[in-house]
């Protein structure tokens, strides 16, 4: 997906040069695809999903769901609070603690330079949106796909050009 939107050349809000992706001696699983019809069900899988996870040993505090939208991201904090599950949606540095033992939620823009074991991210299936810049955009999926250093689960579904890529 990235070959045809994003290059060496290119740079990113900060005006880094971004370089072809290289493993960097983590290990981790392959990114696990979801496609579901709604986000609201894709908010369910990742929640479950997270429950899953923090049964095998991970932290709760290890654990960081980033969304395109602050929408998605209201729609994952109703979801996980539903089911019990300890969270904190970041809306502003004043009131985010980055050391608590609870899931994180927060933008993908918010996300650049924190890291966490498990990352899932919402409603990549939706993107780019109807007139965005869809290089941008990929800057944006790259940012979040890049905050995981165990396990990446990326929800696909949706009408968006990424979820058609992929999806296949």
């Amino acid at each position: 997906m990235a070959a045809d939107l994003l290059t060496a050349e290119d740079q990113d809000d900060d005006g880094v040069p971004l370089l072809k992706p290289v493993s960097c001696g983590r290990d981790g699983e392959a990114p696990l695809i979801i496609r579901l019809p709604t986000l609201q069900q894709e908010a369910a899988q990742v929640a479950d999903l997270l429950a899953t996870a923090h049964r095998e040993g991970h932290a709760w505090g290890d654990m960081a769901i980033l969304c395109r939208h602050w929408s998605e991201m209201d729609l994952c904090a109703s979801v996980l609070k539903r089911r019990g599950l300890p969270h904190q949606v970041q809306q502003g540095a004043a009131t985010f603690n980055p050391l608590a033992d609870c899931v994180k939620v927060l933008t993908l823009h918010a996300s650049k330079g924190l890291e966490f074991p498990v990352v899932a991210l919402v409603g990549v299936g939706h993107m780019p949106a109807e007139g965005a810049d869809e290089r941008d955009e990929a800057r944006l999926f790259y940012v979040g796909a890049t905050r995981a250093t165990h396990r990446l689960i990326v929800g696909v579904g949706g009408g968006g050009r990424f979820g058609e890529r992929l999806g296949a």
